[in-house]
């Protein structure tokens, strides 16, 4: 489970800032556009090793990432443009600030550029497999409030409150410690949580949609109980194999 499951929550604890801050004569999608434009002066901060003011923009650029998807909602902006450039500004703008702290690092420790690697292909392999599901199992996918929402959201321990969390407060210790040493630990961080989310995402889609035929898209889901089944069995197979291999 990861963050996305208690969006709720702080939506309630963000409202009254959040939407006091929407009231301003700014359209949903100028909103995302400001955020875009926040999250790349970020990246070029973070470049230059500027933590305290990078750590700022990073919170600041989360902020407006609640206030577009508000605007759009409550004060009818939504359109499906505005959706997919929401995501797309969304992964753009975490690549941008992420490769911004990494190329800073690798000045004094050239091997986070393999973790810089690493983590970008993470993340953008964690998207491309929730789009493929999107795409492939439309038969779980509902709408909120005009929005789609679909049961892999909430699998997988990494996503954009959580790059802000991992890479975050390695950013944030650096600030304070003066020590380069959390930021590497916060890249490395962000570059194996977002393969372990991958791998959970994909072990969700295999126990689902395994026995669901593409050309026949009606075909029946598993049961929870199903599910649970194949996921002990699974475990008690590779269980089985281990003793056998001594």
């Amino acid at each position: 489970m990861n963050l996305f499951a208690f969006r709720k929550q702080l939506d309630v604890v963000l409202h009254p800032l959040v939407s006091a801050v929407a009231r301003l004569p700014l359209h949903a999608n100028q909103w995302t556009l400001t955020g875009a434009l926040v999250g790349m002066i970020a990246g070029v901060v973070f470049f230059y090793g500027h933590w305290w003011a990078g750590f700022a923009l990073l919170i600041f650029r989360g902020f407006i990432d609640h206030i577009d998807g508000y605007k759009a909602r409550n004060f009818n902006q939504r359109s499906t443009f505005g959706a997919v450039m929401d995501d797309v500004s969304d992964r753009w703008v975490l690549g941008i600030m992420f490769a911004g702290g990494c190329l800073n690092l690798s000045n004094d420790y050239p091997h986070i550029l393999i973790v810089m690697a690493l983590g970008i292909t993470g993340s953008l392999t964690n998207v491309i497999v929730k789009l493929s599901i999107y795409a492939e199992a439309q038969q779980d996918i509902r709408r909120e409030k005009g929005k789609i929402a679909h049961p892999v959201d909430v699998v997988g321990v990494f996503g954009s409150a959580e790059f802000i969390i991992y890479y975050g407060a390695g950013v944030l210790f650096t600030a304070i410690l003066r020590d380069p040493r959390p930021m590497i630990a916060g890249c490395w961080a962000v570059a194996i949580m977002s393969h372990v989310s991958l791998l959970q995402r994909v072990w969700f889609a295999w126990r689902r949609y395994r026995h669901v035929d593409p050309a026949n898209p009606k075909s029946p889901l598993p049961s929870a109980a199903e599910e649970a089944d194949a996921a002990c069995a699974t475990s008690a197979d590779a269980s089985s194999a281990k003793v056998a291999h001594g």
